[in-house]
């Protein structure tokens, strides 16, 4: 796992946030926003499809494509995007968070049923940090037990920092209390 801090210019990172945050940005509900295998948190949040099976799916797509170019050539790759998503959790009550967990970060998963890299771009300085896990699977069907999990890495949202990890590792973020979390995930093949 690589953090890079100011992956692209603080003009660009100024840029993307506006345009996810202007208030005409295409943002999609979802009742739960790290459902996965029967495990309902009831986390609520808002996600965008810039990008699914290697095709554009955004008027926005031209906006956020030079992180993935800045972090390529960071790692000296050319991996090429196959899937990108943005993610909008907003801070939640307590009771709410807590309902059908007793789990503090939202539900483990990996992003993708194939071999990839994960680049995790943090739209905006907030907390809801990212929590990696020991865990990496084969496939889809290699599921960890949730309880077996363990921690290895927790890394804080901050504006223009991105992640790059394996994508068959296990990982969640967790719910923001101070403000709003945006990311945008690349999935790289």
């Amino acid at each position: 796992m690589k953090v890079f801090d100011n992956i692209i210019s603080k003009k660009e990172s100024e840029k993307i946030k506006n345009v996810l945050y202007d208030g005409t940005f295409p943002w999609y509900f979802t009742s739960d926003i790290s459902h996965i295998n029967n495990e309902h948190q009831t986390r609520p949040g808002h996600f965008h499809l810039f990008m699914e099976n290697g095709k554009s799916n955004s008027t926005a797509f031209d906006v956020i494509k030079g992180i993935s170019d800045k972090v390529n050539k960071k790692l000296k790759k050319n991996l090429s995007m196959w899937q990108v998503r943005s993610f909008l959790q907003l801070p939640l009550n307590e009771k709410l968070l807590y309902k059908n967990s007793k789990h503090k970060e939202d539900t483990p998963h990996i992003d993708i049923d194939r071999p990839h890299t994960v680049f995790l771009y943090y739209v905006n300085d907030t907390d809801g940090d990212t929590i990696i896990y020991d865990y990496v699977s084969k496939n889809m069907k290699d599921i960890p037990n949730y309880e077996d999990l363990s921690i290895i890495k927790k890394v804080t949202p901050k504006q223009g920092r991105v992640i790059v990890f394996d994508g068959m590792t296990w990982h969640s973020s967790t719910q923001p209390t101070k403000g709003p979390r945006c990311i945008i995930n690349f999935d790289m093949v």
